[in-house]
């Protein structure tokens, strides 16, 4: 039987950005993390990277205003063969929050718009969204707007630690109800405690692969 090991290895902060000109000048290929405010990205990140600390944490709404980019390697272990694939970790603004002028978010909004878009090195954005909170009109309108643009994009409930299994069966059954998807296309995932972590790194696998 095979055996693999996944992790991401040797994390470290870069830079933050808020034109095109300040994006890396390395081509690596880039995962992508947004989600609304408070939703838990940088914990998510951390979690990822077994690191705390990495990705600032902030417990105010908004706190994130630029992009923030992270480098690391994806090491696989397949039978004790190792290989590594240089990535890059991307720390989106989150969205939905009203702690900022109008002017700051059309400017966030704007931000957010050009670099999916034009950003070739963007392999997929996994789009967040907190288990306890019922989906809003946002969230489907953000999912769409990759589907639209041919961006990967994969649904992940976050804070699970925060209900009961019966509570999160339920709450994955109303997502996958509104994003007219199978629930098993949405991972679920705790920071806390770490779960769905290996489902994530898989999948970083699979979009590294390609």
């Amino acid at each position: 039987m095979e055996r693999r090991d996944i992790a991401l290895i040797n994390p470290k902060y870069l830079t933050s950005a808020v034109e095109a000109k300040q994006y890396p000048c390395e081509e690596r290929p880039e995962i992508a993390f947004l989600g609304r405010s408070n939703v838990g990205k940088s914990s998510l990140i951390n979690s990822l990277c077994n690191q705390r600390g990495l990705a600032k944490v902030s417990g105010a709404p908004g706190k994130t205003r630029t992009i923030n980019f992270f480098t690391g390697e994806l090491r696989e272990r397949v039978d004790g063969e190792s290989t590594r694939h240089p990535v890059y970790l991307v720390d989106l603004p989150g969205y939905g929050f009203a702690q900022v002028s109008q002017a700051e978010r059309k400017r966030i909004d704007a931000m957010l718009y050009d670099y999916c878009t034009t950003r070739s090195t963007l392999k997929t954005v996994f789009l967040l969204m907190d288990i306890r909170r019922d989906p809003a009109e946002i969230e489907l309108q953000t999912l769409q707007f990759f589907r639209e643009h041919n961006i990967p994009a994969v649904l992940t409930a976050t804070k699970a630690d925060k209900l009961s299994k019966n509570e999160q069966a339920t709450q994955l059954l109303a997502l996958a109800s509104f994003f007219e998807c199978s629930k098993d296309e949405i991972i679920v995932t705790s920071a806390t405690k770490k779960t769905g972590r290996e489902k994530l790194l898989q999948h970083l696998s699979a979009c590294l692969s390609v």
